[in-house]
């Protein structure tokens, strides 16, 4: 053997040392001609907690260990996602399926706990809200714990049913401001379909601004809507009800456009916009009514002598 060739022996040799062993995916296959329907996913895939998007990562349906679907991940760029296209086949309702993910980076298998009904030509999934497999399970939490605005300070803050106020002084600037906010571990913002992080973020405010929040699992999505009114004295005038005359409501104030409602039992009868500094809902028969915008709420009763 000559020196030149017992250089490239100990040079191949050695490489062979630091170059990383991959392992093969499992052959996972699916004998479809066996089976006469079909259920279809949109699934994200999680392992502890990383949401895989490796090329070579794959998920399998299963029932009673026969694999009943594969499929890998699909860069979906409009959504920032990777999702698995899983159909599962099979040929009776209610069988359960098992699933099984292959982890390309750690070369391991997972086994889900996670279980799922088969259902014939039913649907589980989509670009906003897919279908979670997991292991272990994600949260289903999805709360907004904290929220402010990055360097306004608010004269005061109103949180309720999903909706927050910011009032503000007057000609104080409210078209273009930064959220900052808290949520429960996991969760996700989202602003016309896109991810809202805190603090990196420059929304328009000068309408109400509608927010989707969902959880670290996807089951959960809830419509949040945050605005900044400007802190200003609503005037509420009524005429009761009289034999002759149905009574009527009158709202004044000095924000032109601003939507005001008016509910009764709980439910929004009349729904209108300020115009030359005023709203009337009239032909009103006598009871009890509450005048509403996003910021503001009175009670009103119409009474009939």
């Amino acid at each position: 053997m000559t020196r030149s060739m017992q250089k490239i022996i100990c040079f191949v040799s050695i490489a062979s040392i630091f170059l990383p062993a991959w392992g093969q995916s499992p052959d996972w296959k699916v004998s479809e001609q066996d089976f006469e329907h079909t259920m279809s996913l949109v699934a994200f895939v999680n392992v502890d907690g990383r949401t895989l998007t490796g090329s070579g990562d794959r998920v399998a349906a299963f029932v009673n260990g026969e694999c009943r679907g594969v499929a890998g991940l699909t860069e979906v760029s409009s959504h920032q996602e990777h999702l698995a296209y899983l159909t599962v086949f099979g040929n009776t309702n209610n069988e359960v399926v098992s699933f099984k993910i292959y982890d390309a980076t750690a070369d391991r298998v997972v086994d889900v706990a996670q279980q799922l009904v088969f259902r014939i030509n039913a649907h589980e999934g989509n670009l906003l809200q897919p279908f979670s497999i997991a292991q272990p399970a994600l949260s289903a939490a999805a709360s907004i714990t904290e929220i402010s605005l990055a360097g306004l300070e608010p004269l005061n803050v109103k949180v309720a049913d999903q909706k927050v106020v910011f009032l503000v002084e007057k000609d104080t600037p409210i078209s273009a401001h930064t959220l900052l906010f808290t949520l429960t571990a996991g969760a996700t913002l989202f602003w016309n379909n896109q991810p809202v992080i805190s603090g990196e973020n420059l929304l328009d405010f000068s309408q109400p601004v509608s927010l989707q929040l969902r959880s670290e699992d996807r089951s959960v999505i809830r419509s949040w809507t945050v605005a900044i009114e400007f802190a200003s004295e609503l005037l509420v005038y009524r005429r009761n009800a009289t034999c002759f005359e149905a009574g009527a409501i009158k709202v004044t104030g000095s924000s032109d456009g601003q939507p005001v409602s008016l509910i009764r039992s709980g439910q929004v009868i009349s729904s209108r916009s300020m115009t030359g500094g005023e709203v009337l809902f009239d032909r009103l028969v006598p009871g009890t009514y509450t005048v509403q915008t996003i910021a503001f709420e009175k009670l009103v009763i119409i009474e009939q002598p």
